[in-house]
């Protein structure tokens, strides 16, 4: 049992390595040996629970996704665990989503490389398809008790599912002082809950 903890230990250190080299550079750029590097790690001891670059990135997706849920769980779970009609819990997973997801500059500028990469490659699209199904589908869930018809749900949360990654993009693309990205998201996401108050 040990043995277990220590190899999924080991491959959560390297995944981690990954997301700070993603930070300062490319993926196309960022080497094998980079990964070990930042890991700690030989060249070889990588090897041994990767068989490659594309494997670690594969396996970082869903160790950032999982993450996440965890983290929105947990968030969930103080509040009773129960999704909620109410005006303030909608504005409360709205902050939840843009501090610590949207306006998140690491993980926006990791996340803009895998979006690139997922527009050619067919495994890591497939991930990002399933990990974007997921959030609209608990966006669904949050607007479904406020609205009934189930077009205007799935149109609104693809739509502010589709807003908030298109944020996440402009904070990281636009001149700071040009683009005031919590003040925008702040006016949408007024407006969106007087919208199905």
């Amino acid at each position: 049992m040990a043995r277990k903890r220590v190899d999924t230990e080991r491959r959560v250190q390297i995944v981690e390595a990954l997301h700070k080299c993603l930070i300062v550079k490319s993926f196309n750029e960022t080497s094998i040996k980079d990964i070990a590097a930042e890991a700690g790690v030989n060249h070889g001891v990588l090897h041994y629970y990767f068989s490659s670059k594309e494997e670690i990135l594969l396996t970082y997706i869903d160790y950032i996704i999982d993450l996440y849920k965890e983290q929105y769980a947990q968030w969930l779970a103080e509040r009773d665990g129960r999704i909620s009609a109410d005006r303030q819990f909608i504005i409360d997973i709205f902050t939840f989503m843009r501090e610590r997801i949207t306006l998140n500059k690491n993980l926006s500028k990791v996340f803009i490389e895998i979006w690139e990469i997922g527009s050619y490659n067919k495994k890591v699209r497939a991930k990002l398809q399933k990990a974007y199904g997921e959030w609209i589908q608990n966006v669904s869930e949050i607007i479904g008790k406020k609205i009934s018809n189930k077009k205007t749900i799935d149109i609104m949360s693809r739509a502010l599912v589709a807003y908030f990654e298109g944020m996440a993009l402009f904070s990281i693309i636009m001149p700071p002082g040009d683009f005031h990205a919590s003040e925008i998201l702040a006016w949408v996401e007024d407006y969106v809950i007087k919208s199905i108050d």
